[in-house]
């Protein structure tokens, strides 16, 4: 056990190695930022829009899940993960969001600025040693194409608005699978950092 440690100890200094401490810290918390950041457009929106496009980054999360196990590609060396690497989870999801969202707001500077953090979060999985350009890449494509086909779904039931049964069935969902999810990620990190 102790040298498993030891080797564990290495490994996360290995990558450690040439990555700032903050673009680490900036890393680490993505998750829960993006987390934070959609609840707040939740609150703010007081629309069934918000609550619909996290639905689907929810699935497109399950999906990545699903897909990484299928795959089964490896991590880059030294990434202190054991799980599959492809897609990126962290570039699949977030290109969702971003793409979702620079479908329905009103102004293309904000668009793309908000496709400029989920390509800064996806970079910053390669900086850190948790991904290759191939697996941001396939995720970052995959979570693109999720987002149009999702929100074009979306757009042919105008997001349930005005229908009374849609809205308390997108609400419901996003209540129950955002603490679903939640709860999942807290488990995670509860494990470890090898199981990410």
């Amino acid at each position: 056990a102790a040298a498993e440690d030891t080797a564990l100890v290495e490994e996360e200094q290995e990558v450690d190695v040439g990555v700032p401490p903050l673009l680490r810290a900036v890393d680490k918390s993505s998750k829960w930022a993006v987390t934070i950041a959609q609840t707040a457009a939740v609150i703010v929106r007081h629309d069934t829009v918000a609550p619909f496009i996290i639905v689907g980054a929810i699935v497109a999360a399950y999906f990545a899940s699903a897909a990484k196990k299928a795959i089964n590609q490896r991590r880059p060396d030294g990434s202190p993960f054991t799980d599959p690497g492809m897609p990126s989870s962290h570039a699949l999801v977030s290109m969702f969001l971003a793409v979702a969202w620079a479908l329905i707001l009103d102004s293309t500077s904000r668009g793309a600025a908000v496709i400029g953090g989920a390509v800064c979060v996806s970079i910053l999985r390669v900086v850190c040693g948790h991904h290759t350009w191939a697996q941001i890449g396939v995720g970052a494509l995959l979570g693109a194409s999720m987002a149009f086909c999702w929100m074009s779904f979306g757009a042919l039931f105008a997001y349930a608005q005005g229908d009374a049964v849609g809205s308390v069935a997108i609400w419901l969902l996003y209540l129950v699978g955002s603490a679903v999810f939640i709860r999942r990620a807290l488990m995670k990190e509860k494990i470890g950092p090898r199981a990410g």
